[in-house]
C-alpha cells in the first residue's frame, strides 16, 4: 500500500516521468503543418565516439535522456550526440526532416520504417553532393511510415538549433520564402556597397569606403550562417567550412564595425580612450580562434561575449554624444538599438524564453542587418549635411572677419586719399590719378561671397559677368565662361553689389556688369549685347537707368 500511494503521488506531482514513452511519440496530422519535434527527443552522449548508428540502435531507452524545451539545446560538446524519436505518420503524404542548422559540422541519420530503413551521412563538412536536396539546408526524407529516427550531430560549436517534421508542401514553401527572404536582404545590401562605393568616388570621404567594408562582411556573415557560401562556392570543397573561416568572416566584421564607428563618432578626439579599448578587445577576438581550434569549446562563447560588449559600447556612446548635441547619432543608435535588440532575441531562444518560429527569431539576423544598414547609411547622409553647414557656417564666420577688414581697409586708404588732396591740393592732377588708378586697384581685389549649396566662393567683383535670379536661387556668370548656382536670392547681390557703378539692373531678374556690354539695341526696352554674344533683354522700368549710365540720356 506505501508503494501504491508513492507512486500515486509521485505521477501526481512528476507526470512527465512516467508519461515519458507517451511524449516521445511524434504524432503527424495535418499535411500542412510544419511541426517542430525538438522536445520529443532524447539524447545520448557518445564518449567514446566509435558507436555506429546500429550499436546507437541497440541501446535501452534508459540509456537515453529526454531534452528540456521546446527547441533542442545541448551545450558544447566534442562528442557526437544521439537524438532518438519515435514518430507516428497519420497522414498519406511522405514524411521529410528539416534540420534548421547549416552549420553543424557532422549529421548521420538513421531512418527505421515499416516499408524501409536507410542511413544518411551530412553536414557542414561533408560534400555537398551528400544531401539529398539541393538546397543550403539539411533535409532528409523519412518515407511514408517512419517508426524511429536516429540523428547523430557533432560540432565545435554551441549545439542549438530546431528541427522540424513536414510534408513536401510546407517543405517547398518554408524552402522558398526563406530563399526569397535572404535573396532580398542580401540585394539591399549590396545596394548599400553600391551606393557607398559610389559616395566614396564622388566625397573621397574614407568613412564611406569603410562602411562598404562593414556591409560587405556583414553579407558574408549572413551567407556563411545560411550556408550559401557553400552552396555556391565551394561544394566539392567541404574544408573550408571549418570553424576557422566563419570565425575568420565575423571577426573582419567586428573589425570593420570598429572602425565605422570610431570614424563616424570621432572616437580619437572625442574619447581616445575607447578606442585603445576596442584594438584590446579586436585582438582578444581574434585570439579566440587559434584557441577555439584547439579543442577549447568555450572560445565560441567568450569571442561571442566580446562582441556583444563591443556593440554594446556602440550603443552607450552614441547616445552620450547624442545628448552632447552629435545629431548624426540618431540615426547610429537606431540601426544599432534594432540590431543589438535582434541579437538578444536570438540569444533569448537559445535559452528557450523565446519559440524559433517567430519573425523577428526566425529571420532575426536579416532583419537587423537591414535595419542597420539603412539607419547607418541615414546616419551617414545625415553626418554630411551637418558637417557641411559647420562648413559653410566658419566659411561665413571667415568671411565676416574678412569683409569688416577690408571694410577698415577701404576706410582708411579714404582717409589717405583726403589728406593728400588737402596736402597737395585740389589741383594736382598727378596725385588725382594717382589716387584714382590706387583706387580702381584696390577695387579689382575686392571679393564678394558667393553661398552655393556645396559651400562659399570668393569671387573678384571684376569677373562677374552678370546675374540672373532663378526663383529662391541666383545664376552668376563668370568671365571664363563659368556658371555658379548661388544659394541666395537676387537681392542678396542686389545689396553687395549696389556701390559699384559698373552694376546695372537692366530687368528684375538681371544685373549686369556695364563693361562686357558691347552693343545696345533700341526697342521698347533695347536689348543689350554682351562681349560674348548673349542678348539680353532690357524692361522699361530700367531702360532710364541703363541709358543714364550709357550717357544717352
Amino acid at each position: 500500500m506505501e508503494v501504491g500511494l508513492l507512486f500515486l503521488l509521485q505521477s501526481f506531482f512528476f507526470p512527465g516521468e512516467f508519461l515519458t514513452e507517451k511524449q516521445r511519440i511524434v504524432t503527424y496530422k495535418d499535411s500542412k503543418e510544419m511541426l517542430e519535434i525538438g522536445s520529443f527527443a532524447s539524447y545520448f552522449i557518445d564518449t567514446t565516439k566509435k558507436l555506429s548508428c546500429y550499436q546507437i540502435r541497440e541501446l535501452s531507452d534508459a540509456q537515453f535522456r529526454p531534452i528540456k524545451g521546446r527547441m533542442i539545446n545541448l551545450g558544447f560538446s566534442t562528442n557526437p550526440v544521439w537524438l532518438k524519436f519515435r514518430i507516428r505518420n497519420l497522414t498519406n503524404e511522405p514524411l521529410y526532416l528539416y534540420m534548421e542548422a547549416q552549420e553543424i559540422d557532422f549529421v548521420e541519420i538513421l531512418v527505421v520504417g515499416i516499408d524501409s530503413s536507410f542511413r544518411v551521412e551530412t553536414g557542414a563538412l561533408r560534400s555537398y553532393g551528400s544531401r539529398e536536396f539541393n538546397i543550403n539546408s539539411i533535409v532528409t526524407p523519412l518515407g511514408n511510415r517512419p517508426q524511429q529516427l536516429y540523428i547523430s550531430v557533432q560540432d565545435i560549436n554551441r549545439l542549438v538549433f530546431p528541427l522540424k517534421l513536414c510534408a513536401v508542401g510546407p517543405l517547398v514553401d518554408k524552402v522558398y520564402h526563406e530563399s526569397l527572404v535572404n535573396a532580398l536582404v542580401a540585394g539591399i545590401m549590396v545596394l548599400v556597397i553600391l551606393f557607398s562605393f559610389f559616395m566614396y568616388l564622388n566625397l573621397r570621404d574614407i568613412i564611406y569606403l569603410i562602411y562598404a567594408v562593414h556591409v560587405f562582411f556583414s553579407i558574408l556573415t549572413m551567407l556563411v550562417f545560411e550556408g550559401y557560401l557553400f552552396e555556391m562556392l565551394w561544394r566539392d570543397m567541404p574544408y573550408l567550412n571549418n570553424s576557422i573561416n566563419s570565425n575568420l568572416v565575423r571577426w573582419f566584421t567586428l573589425l570593420s564595425s570598429m572602425a565605422f564607428s570610431v570614424c563616424f563618432l570621432q572616437l580619437k578626439l572625442v574619447l581616445p580612450r575607447i578606442v585603445q579599448a576596442y584594438i584590446v578587445l579586436a585582438i582578444l577576438a581574434f585570439m579566440t580562434i587559434p584557441v577555439r581550434v584547439l579543442g577549447f569549446t568555450k572560445a565560441e562563447m567568450w569571442f561571442n561575449m566580446i562582441v556583444m560588449t563591443v556593440f554594446l559600447s556602440y550603443f552607450f556612446t552614441g547616445l552620450w554624444l547624442y545628448r552632447q548635441g552629435f545629431k548624426p547619432a540618431r540615426f547610429y543608435l537606431l540601426g544599432w538599438g534594432i540590431y543589438i535588440i535582434e541579437i538578444v532575441l536570438l540569444m533569448l531562444t537559445s535559452f528557450d524564453v523565446l519559440s524559433f518560429g517567430h519573425l523577428y527569431t526566425y529571420y532575426g539576423y536579416q532583419i537587423g542587418s537591414v535595419f542597420q544598414a539603412m539607419f547607418l547609411t541615414l546616419a551617414l547622409s545625415d553626418r554630411i549635411q551637418v558637417l557641411r553647414r559647420q562648413a559653410i557656417e566658419a566659411q561665413y564666420l571667415a568671411l565676416h572677419y574678412m569683409e569688416r577688414n577690408q571694410q577698415m581697409s577701404e576706410e582708411q586708404n579714404q582717409l589717405v586719399g583726403r589728406r593728400l588732396r588737402l596736402l597737395a591740393g585740389t589741383k594736382n592732377h598727378k596725385l588725382e590719378r594717382f589716387h584714382q588708378s590706387a583706387s580702381t586697384e584696390r577695387q579689382r581685389t575686392v571679393r564678394i561671397s558667393i553661398a552655393t549649396i556645396e559651400g562659399v566662393i570668393l569671387c573678384a567683383i571684376p569677373d562677374i559677368v552678370r546675374v540672373e535670379a532663378q526663383g529662391s536661387y541666383t545664376y552668376v556668370w563668370l568671365n571664363n565662361g563659368q556658371k555658379i548656382l548661388a544659394s541666395r536670392t537676387l537681392s542678396t547681390f542686389e545689396k553687395q553689389l549696389r556701390d559699384y557703378s559698373e552694376f546695372v539692373k537692366i530687368h528684375k531678374s538681371h544685373f549686369v556688369n556695364m563693361d562686357y556690354v558691347s552693343k545696345y539695341q533700341k526697342g521698347d526696352g533695347g536689348r543689350l549685347t554682351l562681349k560674348d554674344g548673349t542678348e539680353l533683354g532690357v524692361s522699361r522700368t530700367a531702360k532710364a537707368a541703363l541709358l543714364r549710365q550709357l550717357g544717352l540720356y
